[in-house]
């Protein structure tokens, strides 16, 4: 492809516009951070769990008493401790609450009880609320205990009474005798009345206070709620779990799925390479060591590479491929893209221009005498350098690394460089370049500009996106389109669609068989 075609349309796959994203996003976010949900539910549930278990238990007691306001008192009654009626009833109620709950109750209910708290702490465990409409107080006390509840509920009730009696009692005593002295020297129908009130009063309790129901022992403590910690921790870890999962998403630097890319890129995906099961080391994979599914999906790539080619197809492409980091399967994919076009009965060139960091020897298990740095120094030809292995078949020629790292890796800025590429090309129906991480060094920058194509490797779950971004940057800058991506690490096919992707026969078959002369690509497996 001439340079001014490829750039002409210029940077716009940098910048695609922008995507609706309904539900169905927000609904992959959660699919992918499921494991933070659970996670988050199983922890906060176990501490509401814990909590239960540990915290200290508190049970609950009533006793209701009943207030019955005396009518308004005689002349010589006034000053008398009862509780009054007066034009607002609900008044007097609350009247008789404060009576229950004040220190001098306490005081008597300490002494009573033979509790071990002080008054004031015993004041703390007990409320006195009027009943709504109504005449009567309940009086509640929490304790650690069942028993405990119910003494001092039953104890404050019956105190409050014991108190106010008290009080009357002493005033009676104080009043009494002169009001008898009174009537002896001059008799009086009221004074009498008042007389025979006060001595029935002096021989009963504070008739304006009654217990209506004395607390019950509590049969189960009403703090801790089982039930409802335990809900309140699943829809606490729930709700903990779903926001971590978003600020995951948005915070986690890696690629985690496709609409990723879209929203970075306007380009094309044109293979899904399913990530190898059980497999966990970085070095690269040769066609033998692929499952079927893998194998499939670079025959993809192979088609969808072989569909976008433009111009005349007797002309040798050369195609560069980069990513944005080291072990993100662009070796890998070199490696299979070369041989699974090979297969198809095209002659392919690998050219290993990784030169900090050469892998494809051990991959392929081939030993290199004369490789690119040679031919770059012009000390031997490509014909000259070229290897070829009976295992991956006659149509792939090698041209690897001969050196390591050090000032080699200055070499493809010389034009040399360009001559290894058309030479490469005459020679080959394609030329695959594997090419270093562009972001991290630009040693391989210079080919990148003289090749058809620049493919660009993703792996799901490594691939950074802010590397991805920087390479997009370096690419556009330099006026060069990818041709699309290769993601790498997708989901494996599900049982029902497996049988596609296996053959049938005992074991796999030599690689120089699979990869031979024939161009029946449709039957020849990529490795």
């Amino acid at each position: 492809m001439a340079y001014d075609e490829r750039t002409s349309s210029g940077a716009e796959w940098l910048h695609p516009p922008a995507e609706q994203h309904g539900l169905s996003s927000y609904v992959q976010t959660l699919r992918e951070r499921i494991w933070v949900i659970v996670a988050m539910v199983v922890l906060t549930t176990g501490a509401a769990i814990a909590y239960v278990a540990t915290a200290d238990k508190v049970y609950e007691a009533q006793t209701d008493v009943i207030i019955f306001p005396a009518p308004p008192a005689q002349e010589n009654l006034v000053n008398l401790p009862l509780i009054r009626a007066s034009s607002d009833p609900t008044r007097d109620v609350e009247t008789a609450s404060r009576l229950i709950t004040n220190i001098e109750v306490a005081q008597r209910v300490k002494q009573d009880i033979d509790s071990p708290l002080s008054p004031d702490e015993l004041l703390s465990k007990v409320t006195a609320e009027p009943v709504a409409q109504s005449n009567i107080v309940t009086v509640t006390a929490e304790a650690s205990t069942p028993e405990e509840a119910q003494e001092i509920a039953n104890g404050f009730a019956e105190a409050s009474i014991e108190v106010r009696t008290e009080s009357l009692h002493d005033y009676i005593d104080s009043t009494l005798p002169g009001l008898e002295r009174q009537l002896e020297e001059n008799p009086d129908p009221a004074l009498e009345t008042a007389v025979a009130e006060l001595r029935v009063l002096r021989e009963s309790d504070d008739p304006t206070m009654r217990v209506q129901t004395p607390a019950a022992l509590p049969t189960s403590p009403v703090w801790p709620k089982t039930k409802l910690s335990v809900a309140a921790g699943l829809l606490a870890g729930l709700v903990l779990g779903i926001v971590a999962a978003f600020a995951l998403q948005i915070l986690d630097p890696r690629l985690r799925r496709e609409d990723q890319l879209r929203r970075l890129y306007n380009l094309p995906i044109l293979a899904r390479i399913p990530r190898e099961s059980g497999r966990r080391e970085t070095s690269p994979l040769n066609p033998l060591g692929l499952s079927p599914a893998a194998a499939e999906g670079y025959r993809t790539l192979r088609g969808t590479l072989a569909a976008s080619r433009r111009g005349s197809r007797d002309t040798s492409r050369a195609i560069l491929i980069t990513g944005s980091s080291p072990s993100e399967g662009k070796t890998t994919t070199a490696i299979n893209l070369a041989s699974s076009l090979a297969a198809a009965g095209n002659r392919v060139i690998l050219i290993e221009a990784d030169l900090r960091r050469p892998a494809i020897s051990r991959a392929l298990k081939v030993s290199v005498r004369q490789g690119v740095v040679s031919v770059l120094l012009e000390s031997a030809t490509v014909e000259e350098a070229l290897l070829s292995t009976d295992a991956f078949g006659p149509n792939l020629s090698l041209l690897l690394a001969d050196h390591e790292g050090g000032w080699i890796t200055e070499l493809f800025a010389l034009p040399s460089a360009l001559t290894l590429i058309e030479d490469a090309r005459r020679l080959a129906d394609y030329v695959i370049i594997d090419s270093p991480p562009l972001t991290d060094v630009i040693d391989a920058l210079p080919l990148a500009e003289y090749v058809d194509d620049v493919l660009v490797v993703v792996r799901i779950g490594r691939t950074r996106l802010p590397k991805l971004a920087q390479l997009g940057e370096l690419l556009a800058e330099n006026e060069i389109r990818p041709v699309g991506f290769a993601v790498i690490g997708t989901p494996r096919p599900t049982r029902s669609d497996y049988h596609y992707y296996t053959t049938t026969g005992t074991g796999r078959r030599p690689a120089g068989a699979l990869l031979g002369r024939g161009s029946d690509s449709a039957k020849t497996p990529a490795g």
